[in-house]
């Protein structure tokens, strides 16, 4: 026996199979935490999926802006060195160095400004003109914003075509507020792209740089990505390059952190279940070893070492745990396709028709990665709860055992 692997396997499935309820009763409690656990993942996976998919149809994923950030007191400022650093990493297909700007109107409607240049308006975000022309370099030309020209039609009356006033605040070295006013020509409108470029008014770079001053930085870099699965890669790199990324990605990483949060509370009480599994195993196996004293200490006195039987107590574990394991995944998997075939329909039916597009066709959704994790804790709370029972086997005596004196 002592050294054959097939051996010590025999043994334990036939101390399993002699107590076929008792081991039924507590592999099936290992697999309710399993199956507990994997269901929770499921659903949680399922409804980030949903979500996910929701806000990749609804934003722009592919475009980020880049901003300046402050750390430790110092402002890495946006220089055109570092939008063409910017331009030379991986996955970047166009960029637009843009300054971002606030003026108001005679009547005091605010404009939220977004000086750029023609051609990298073009190459990054490709808007289409419903009306009028686009920007010309050191022109007065303005480009409004879909939903900017409805605003500035009903507040001011200024239509495409029009030339309106735009007064951009500035404060002396004092601290005093003064206004620069120029005449914006209503140029162009854009068509509805689903975005804040729909609230901009866009002049040329260069024009802005003549109102601020011609030193005046970059507030923003924006970029095109070739993929938005490329994105979170690009926008790790851009952090570690001290900037600051913002774009509609933010809202997958709300999304990603509050499913973690709320799949880890709904785990930590699935986590009771595996204790109460874990604590079935270690009662069973100390109640094995004491009905099995005698086998265990004649095995011993013809030269199996402790090490022998511990061996073999942890392989009887962890046979509980594989078949705990499989019957869990099959639970959880049999739990989610119930969830799907009957809870959508329950949702719906309590939330209403307008609700079906956000649930998709699954509300849990099982991956292979979850069925292992699900095999794989099951064996480990396995093993380790056949921890004590084998140490306490280990150390009987064999004399006594023999004798049935333990």
């Amino acid at each position: 026996m002592i050294g054959k692997p097939f051996d010590f396997l025999r043994l334990a499935a036939r101390q399993l199979t002699a107590k076929r309820l008792r081991v039924t009763l507590t592999v099936l409690g290992i697999a309710v935490g399993v199956a507990a656990v994997i269901g929770i993942l499921a659903i949680g996976q399922g409804i980030r999926d949903q979500a996910v998919e929701t806000i990749r149809e609804q934003s722009d994923l592919s475009l980020v802006e880049v901003a300046p950030s402050s750390q430790n007191g110092t402002t890495q400022l946006l220089t055109d060195a570092r939008a063409e650093t910017i331009r030379g990493m991986p996955h970047v297909v166009a960029i637009m160095p843009a300054i971002r700007d606030v003026a108001a109107t005679r009547r005091q409607t605010y404009l939220s400004i977004v000086a750029v240049r023609q051609g990298d308006l073009d190459a990054v975000i490709k808007p289409v003109l419903l009306r009028g022309e686009g920007l010309e370099t050191n022109s007065t030309a303005a480009v409004f914003g879909y939903n900017v020209r409805e605003r500035l039609q009903r507040s001011d009356g200024i239509r495409v075509g029009d030339t309106f006033l735009a007064q951009f605040r500035d404060y002396n070295e004092t601290g005093i507020p003064y206004d620069t006013s120029v005449n914006l020509t209503a140029a162009g409108l854009m068509g509805q792209s689903d975005n804040e470029f729909d609230e901009f008014v866009l002049i040329d770079l260069d024009t802005e740089r003549l109102i601020r001053g011609s030193d005046t930085p970059y507030t923003s870099i924006f970029v095109r990505i070739d993929d938005p699965g490329n994105v979170f890669a690009f926008v790790e790199e851009v952090r570690a390059r001290g900037l600051t990324a913002t774009g509609a990605f933010e809202q997958i990483e709300a999304v990603n952190r509050f499913m973690d949060m709320l799949v880890m509370i709904f785990t930590l009480f699935a986590a009771f279940a595996l204790i109460v599994g874990c604590l079935m195993i270690m009662t069973t196996m100390i109640t094995s070893v004491y009905e099995r004293t005698r086998e265990i200490g004649i095995t011993m006195a013809v030269g199996a070492s402790e090490g022998d039987v511990v061996r073999l107590v942890l392989l009887e574990c962890l046979l509980i745990g594989v078949l705990g394991g499989i019957a869990g995944d099959a639970i959880g998997v049999l739990f989610s396709l119930f969830v799907n075939l009957a809870g959508r329909p329950f949702v719906i039916a309590q939330l209403g028709a307008d609700f079906s597009d956000l649930f998709g066709s699954e509300i849990a959704h099982v991956t292979p990665e979850m069925l292992v994790a699900g095999l794989g804790i099951a064996v480990f709370f396995s093993l380790l709860a056949g921890i004590y029972p084998a140490i306490k086997a280990a150390r009987l005596s064999p004399v006594d055992a023999i004798r049935g004196l333990i």
